[in-house]
């Protein structure tokens, strides 16, 4: 199974006191069926740019500025026109069952359904209904 990773979930292992089953996730998933969307490096970089001066900043800005494109490399997928097609449905699925889904999860689910991926977050209701398989590596069950 080809999984994208919501932010939540592909900085889980960056905080002090990350999630042991969201890291298990990781690491016992195939690197290879692991994917970002570029709408994840921008939140991540927002993430990085609120974040006060010092050690850790600088560090994460490495990781989403190098380590992270390096890692992914073509597993890293931008917002093409078929995503961009895509998310307008989305948009509009989510406003009629009254989800109202954020502009960057809407990108998300776009991306996901466009490269027929599932979709691995903490957010399950996020994601819900809108015919994507979705992951929640924090439940353990």
């Amino acid at each position: 199974m080809r999984i994208l990773l919501d932010t939540n979930v592909i900085s889980e292992p960056q905080k002090p006191q990350p999630s042991t089953a969201v890291e298990r996730f990781i690491r016992d998933t195939p690197e290879e069926s692991l994917y970002l969307s570029t709408i994840t490096i921008a939140e991540l970089y927002r993430g990085v740019a609120l974040m006060a001066e010092g050690r850790r900043r600088i560090r994460l800005s490495e990781w989403v500025a190098v380590e992270l494109p390096e890692r992914f490399g073509d597993r890293l997928l931008p917002i093409s026109t078929s995503v961009a097609a895509l998310w307008g449905d989305v948009m509009a699925q989510s406003r009629r069952s009254g989800l109202n889904m954020s502009i960057m999860d809407g990108f998300l689910a776009a991306t996901a359904a466009a490269h027929s991926l599932a979709i691995a977050t903490r957010n399950v209701r996020h994601f819900t209904g809108l015919g994507l398989t979705i992951i929640d590596p924090w439940d353990e069950a």
